[in-house]
């Protein structure tokens, strides 16, 4: 029997090959489409709880009068185990550094991880070589990711080989890493023990009870009460935390939460991909229905036949189970196909290096339960409904070839799936226009700086002996300081767009009852001057007037004078609150947007960094960019005489500005991908309807030419009803559009508006791309010879 409805499935769908080839084709690229989302969401709801005992896991949070943040003092952790015994472990996982590694001549520098002999014993990342339980045990150790290991080792066990760390000390390989979960908040390259860090006298300097800067994380032993041991917490903090800041709050945060306060928009992200997912199969789902029950008119006397014969319903319903599963099995096939060579490689590079996806079958049977479960439901409905319809005609209209009893409520459910499709497909168009004028605002708009014409360049190349490296630098600097062609040039620590995330509390001089929260960086001689930052009030940095420093000048922006209440800041001092220097406020930049455009521009701090040759960056203002080439090729060969661990490498402003908007770039490109389905896919649909309308019609459409029927007026009989949804769907999709989307843009700090004619554009041209679609098939049937179209019977 199975045999049989397979069999009559082939026949069926051979038969009906367009429509066929229009559901395979629209199933596979939206099913493919939705399983790499769906893959990208299990992967997001499921980060950081691969770690045995994750639900034991926490980190701690530090809350101030500015917020709240996911770091916290240095000392805090070892006073946290001498003092709740609730607490079974803890390790601080700290960057200060990325060592520099050095085996028979290989240089290599990577990501690197102070931490704990106990970090093993709260996550549970593997090691392909070594002991978890002493891999950290001693000073002198060093555990290294694959990448790294093969670079300097090859593919050989590397354990208890010995490698020498920043040009002095030889430590001794204890572990290889096995890969680390693209969904895991802690990367690392390189893991050393802490004690290495706290060797480092300018560390400890910093690793106080004010300053912080500290990633902490205990393992809580099973069964404690940590809201319990939460409210101990602030007699702890009046305790030990220095007297300026003990009106601070620490918290117990879950780690599985780690992702979602370090990324507040990755939360959104995984709700993004969600809604598109919904809005994909909401879109195949219609199309797949709507085109079964069209071609379902086809076979209303067959149906009749088999219920004359003997058919029951349940029969019926397994026909058009089947037919419906064959379609969404070769479509899954496909889309399976589609996902792991295109989709999923694209995915990645949109993602531009952050969690990437990697098709694994034992990890990712979520997924595929998943996909399964929607093919099965979809397969039902789609089977369903055209089943249960047919089998509610009357036998002997059916037989007679006529459909007399057909239910008006069919033709306004099949109308209101595609104004549901098409209202999709025009929100969505609406949000790709959207993305990208928000996008192109942000990376072509003022910021504030003069990002033409200037060329950073790498400057702290990690020099063999630095001293050395000084005296030559200060050579090569001034033979610039004489090119004609350079306007001007600075030396500093950040740049635009690279500004450090360092931030302390500042007090005007004798008011201790006013905080201002600051973002603060180093900058030398003639910044403001070399990137174009408007100064309001004051002058900039001078090796001339500050002579490095002595009177601890500063430079603040409007945003920082506004918050501290002044209305002119020359000549102001100013402190920070855990420091007795005072410092004098030279000058007053204007606001210029140093981070995204995504974000507000905060209090801003320069101090001075003197005369300092090997800072971070030097950057070079030319007065024709043209010229640039031939200088730094000059710099380079000058660079490259004195030895370094790191190439000389260099980038253009203007490009750098307009790269910190690539992550926003997959966010784009996804939109024009799921965009670009939505319509295919709808406009496949409403060709397979018209086709099936006219062949329906044929017999009517003779008729009326041979009674004087123009072309036209049959193209615009055939036409109409479906120009008329679209346009419902353009009239209901436009409130919709801009609610989403006024939602999306309140998310940046300065954004655009989109204008009535943008929504009027896209409606527009959803109307034509209609017109074109049905009236191509209109047109074809409208030319049919008549005594053909007669003649059929």
């Amino acid at each position: 029997m199975f045999r049989n409805y397979f069999k009559i499935a082939f026949r069926t769908l051979w038969k009906n090959r367009l429509f066929t080839a229009i559901n395979v084709i629209g199933l596979s690229l939206g099913l493919g489409s939705a399983g790499v989302l769906i893959l990208f969401i299990q992967r997001g709801i499921t980060f950081d709880t691969f770690h045995q005992d994750n639900d034991q896991i926490y980190y701690l949070q530090t809350e101030a009068k500015d917020g709240r943040y996911n770091k916290t003092v240095y000392p805090i952790l070892g006073q946290l185990l001498k003092t709740y015994p609730e607490i079974e472990a803890g390790t601080h996982v700290q960057g200060w550094n990325n060592a520099w590694m050095n085996y028979k001549g290989k240089d290599l520098q990577k990501d690197t991880k102070y931490v704990e002999n106990s970090f093993f014993d709260i996550f549970s990342f593997k090691l392909k070589y070594g002991d978890r339980k002493t891999a950290l045990k001693r000073k002198e150790s060093i555990v290294l990711s694959e990448q790294v290991s093969e670079a300097l080792f090859g593919k050989r066990n590397p354990v208890g080989e010995t490698i020498t760390v920043n040009d002095t000390t030889a430590v001794t390989v204890t572990g290889v890493l096995e890969a680390i979960p693209s969904n895991s908040s802690i990367q690392f390259d390189v893991l050393m023990p802490i004690a290495n860090l706290e060797a480092n006298p300018g560390f400890m300097e910093n690793a106080d009870w004010f300053n912080t800067f500290a990633s902490v994380y205990v393992k809580v032993r099973k069964g404690a009460d940590v809201q319990k041991l939460e409210k101990q917490f602030p007699a702890f903090v009046k305790t030990h935390f220095a007297a300026e800041v003990k009106d601070r709050k620490i918290h117990l945060t879950p780690f599985k939460d780690f992702i979602h306060y370090e990324n507040p928009g990755f939360k959104g992200m995984i709700y993004g991909a969600g809604t598109i997912v919904v809005f994909i199969l909401l879109i195949i789902s219609i199309n797949l229905l709507n085109l079964n029950t069209a071609v379902s008119f086809t076979r209303a006397k067959e149906v009749a036949v088999r219920k004359v014969t003997g058919s029951t319903l349940r029969q019926l319903l397994i026909q058009f189970w089947t037919e419906s599963g064959i379609v969404l099995v070769g479509s899954l096939c496909l889309s399976v196909v589609l996902a792991i060579w295109y989709l999923v490689p694209q995915f990645n590079e949109f993602r531009k290096g952050r969690m990437q996806l990697v098709v694994d079958w034992s990890q990712d049977y979520p997924t595929v339960v998943t996909l399964v479960t929607i093919i099965l439901i979809i397969a039902f409905v789609a089977g369903t409904y055209p089943a249960m319809y047919l089998n509610k005609l009357d036998l002997r209209d059916t037989i007679n070839g006529k459909l007399s009893n057909k239910p008006k409520s069919n033709g306004w459910t099949r109308s209101g799936l595609i104004v549901v499709q098409f209202v999709v497909s025009f929100v969505l168009m609406i949000g790709a226009i959207s993305v990208h004028k928000q996008i192109a605002f942000m990376r072509y708009s003022n910021p504030g700086f003069e990002k033409e014409n200037v060329v950073v360049v790498q400057s702290d190349l990690q020099y063999k002996d630095e001293e050395s490296a000084v005296s030559q630098f200060k050579g090569i600097l001034n033979d610039l300081q004489q090119n004609s062609n350079v306007k001007s040039i600075a030396t500093s620590g950040v740049v635009p767009t690279k500004y450090w995330i360092n931030y302390n509390i500042y007090q005007p001089e004798g008011q201790s009852d006013q905080e201002v929260r600051f973002r603060h960086v180093g900058a030398g001689p003639r910044y403001a001057e070399t990137f174009g930052i408007k100064m309001i009030e004051g002058r900039d940095f001078s090796d001339e007037l500050d002579k490095d420093g002595e009177n601890k000048p500063v430079i603040i922006n409007e945003a920082a004078m506004k918050a501290m209440g002044w209305k002119s800041a020359v000549g102001k001092r100013l402190r920070q609150k855990n420091n007795p220097d005072v410092y004098t406020v030279i000058g007053v930049t204007k606001d210029f947007h140093y981070q995204e455009m995504r974000e507000k521009i905060e209090p801003l701090l320069h101090w001075y960094e003197g005369k300092t040759s090997l800072n971070s960056y030097l950057s070079i203002k030319f007065n024709d960019i043209e010229q640039a080439k031939s200088i730094l090729a000059d710099l380079e060969t000058k660079t490259k005489s004195i030895p370094a661990k790191k190439p000389f490498s260099y980038f253009y402003l203007s490009e750098e500005v307009s790269r910190q908007y690539n992550h926003l770039d997959g966010l784009l490109k996804m939109a024009d991908f799921v965009t670009v389905l939505s319509i295919v896919i709808a406009f496949a649909g409403i060709f397979g309807l018209i086709s099936l309308a006219a062949n329906q019609r044929t017999k009517e459409v003779g008729i009326r030419k041979v009674l004087g029927a123009s072309v036209y007026g049959i193209t615009v009989l055939l036409s109409r009803e479906f120009v008329v949804l679209v346009l419902i769907s353009v009239v209901v999709g436009t409130p919709i559009a801009y609610t989403l989307v006024s939602k999306y843009l309140s998310d940046f700090q300065y954004h655009i508006t989109i204008s009535w004619y943008i929504y009027a554009t896209v409606g527009l041209s959803a109307l034509i791309l209609t017109a074109l679609t049905v009236g191509v098939q209109s047109i074809k049937a409208a030319l049919m010879d008549p005594v053909k179209s007669l003649r059929n019977e």
